[in-house]
């Protein structure tokens, strides 16, 4: 099933870009701040705060409505902290993907602003990754791109919900994100490693990198 969302993001994404032919379609470079988090059992969560930045395109169509797909580097991470024997225990996973968003909005044109409203599904590939163990008999260690290692799948999928505005060749928006599926690449997978173990404990229930992001964008 996986396979089948992502190729069909992946397609719908490419007719996009293909629609820039429309003499009215912008092309712009978008940049922002992103918070994601976990709902996970047994952790105790921390959002953290990283950061987007690509290409993005928005093409009118009819009744107020308009494409926007966009080309993103996108960081994701959380913070999953436990208590183990008496002692505490965290490890702190960031992950860079290459993110296709593939925003519908619908709007009401002011003259000078168009407010908005959108949804956003998302597909992304991961480029990079670091997850890092603070405590636990006070050892640190870090796992940097072992994908196998830390049992970190590169595939991520989703949906955002959000709102903005544009104002001449500026545009300002927000959405709240969730990420579908699984984020471990083998359920199965046992381990004695302790990143390894928290990584598949924690991402098999497909409740990691929700959260946030708030962007700007700017159109030529």
């Amino acid at each position: 099933m996986k396979n089948s969302v992502i190729i069909s993001f992946a397609a719908i994404a490419l007719m996009a870009f293909g629609a820039t032919a429309n003499a009215q379609s912008k092309i712009g470079i978008i940049a922002g701040f992103t918070s994601s988090n976990s709902n996970v059992k047994d952790f105790d969560t921390k959002s953290v705060s990283q950061y987007h930045g690509g290409l993005t395109l928005q093409i009118p169509l009819i009744l107020g409505l308009s494409l926007q797909p966009s080309v993103l580097y996108q960081m994701k991470g959380t913070s999953l902290d436990q208590v183990q024997s008496g002692s505490s225990f965290s490890v702190d996973t960031k992950v860079g993907y290459l993110e296709i968003p593939v925003a519908i909005q619908y709007g009401i044109d002011l003259a000078l602003l168009k407010p908005y409203i959108f949804t956003e599904p998302f597909i992304g590939y991961g480029l990079n990754f670091e997850a890092k163990q603070n405590g636990l008999n006070s050892t640190i260690k870090t796992i940097k791109n072992d994908w196998e290692e830390a049992n970190i799948s590169r595939w991520e999928y989703g949906l955002g919900l959000g709102a903005g505005v544009n104002i001449w060749r500026l545009q300002i928006s927000a959405r709240y994100f969730w990420n579908f599926g699984s984020l471990c690449d083998d359920e199965g997978k046992v381990s004695t490693d302790s990143i390894t173990e928290t990584v598949t404990k924690a991402f098999k229930d497909g409740k990691n990198f929700n959260g946030v992001t708030f962007s700007a964008a700017l159109f030529f």
